[in-house]
């Protein structure tokens, strides 16, 4: 929510400008809520279920290991940098308070280096929990699977209706991760746009049209 009054749920959960990218698809813009049109996340928090179905956020349930773990199916936010999100202690966790109930909120870890040289689409390294969950590099029971993708091939109205993207929303928009890159103590990974697999890094501070949050809850 925004100065206290819940924000629509993104109904195009992609980019939210594009005029700079200039993509092939999506062919219209994202309405994913904008960080720098309120840039103090005074202003922003993840508050109670709204009664009104429009707003409600959705979230994936995952039983893995003994840990239960609540995953937003899309980003929320975008043109909000990693530095944003670790001033407000969203990046290893904060505590928040929803419909009663504590938990830890932070992001997914994402890996720190690409998995195979340079090749954004094969995941990252070391094993993390974004390829776990979501770039399908295990099994999980109840989600489906990605399908494979590589350089070259351009996003499709078939990828967007894709079972994965339906459950998972990565098509369009890089989700901040937890950890910095290897080799680059100013760059901070992301995952998802171009693949659910998808590898990428950017400057920590930035704000990018493409670039958001997607919040992970974990049950105190």
């Amino acid at each position: 929510m925004r100065d206290g009054t819940a924000c629509p749920r993104p109904a195009r959960p992609w980019l939210i400008d594009l005029s700079l990218l200039k993509p092939s698809f999506p062919r219209v813009p994202g309405d994913i809520a904008d960080f720098e049109a309120a840039p103090d996340f005074g202003r922003w928090a993840l508050g109670d279920t709204p009664a009104d179905e429009v707003p409600q956020l959705r979230w994936n349930e995952i039983e893995d290991e003994g840990r239960r773990l609540l995953i937003c199916d899309r980003m929320i936010l975008a043109r909000v940098s990693w530095d944003d999100l670790n001033a407000a202690g969203y990046v290893t966790g904060r505590q928040v308070v929803i419909d009663g109930r504590r938990y830890l909120c932070r992001l997914l870890g994402g890996g720190e280096d690409f998995r195979v040289g340079d090749d954004g689409y094969q995941g990252a390294a070391p094993a993390n929990e974004w390829d776990r969950y979501i770039g399908g590099n295990e099994a999980v029971a109840g989600l489906p699977s990605p399908v494979p993708r590589g350089a070259g091939r351009e996003l499709t109205d078939e990828d967007l209706a894709s079972p994965h993207n339906l459950v998972w929303n990565w098509l369009g928009a890089v989700s901040w991760t937890r950890e910095p890159y290897l080799h680059r103590a100013t760059a901070r990974c992301c995952r998802g746009y171009q693949s659910a697999r998808f590898f990428y890094l950017n400057t920590q501070s930035h704000r990018h049209e493409d670039i958001g949050w997607r919040p992970v809850l974990e049950p105190l």
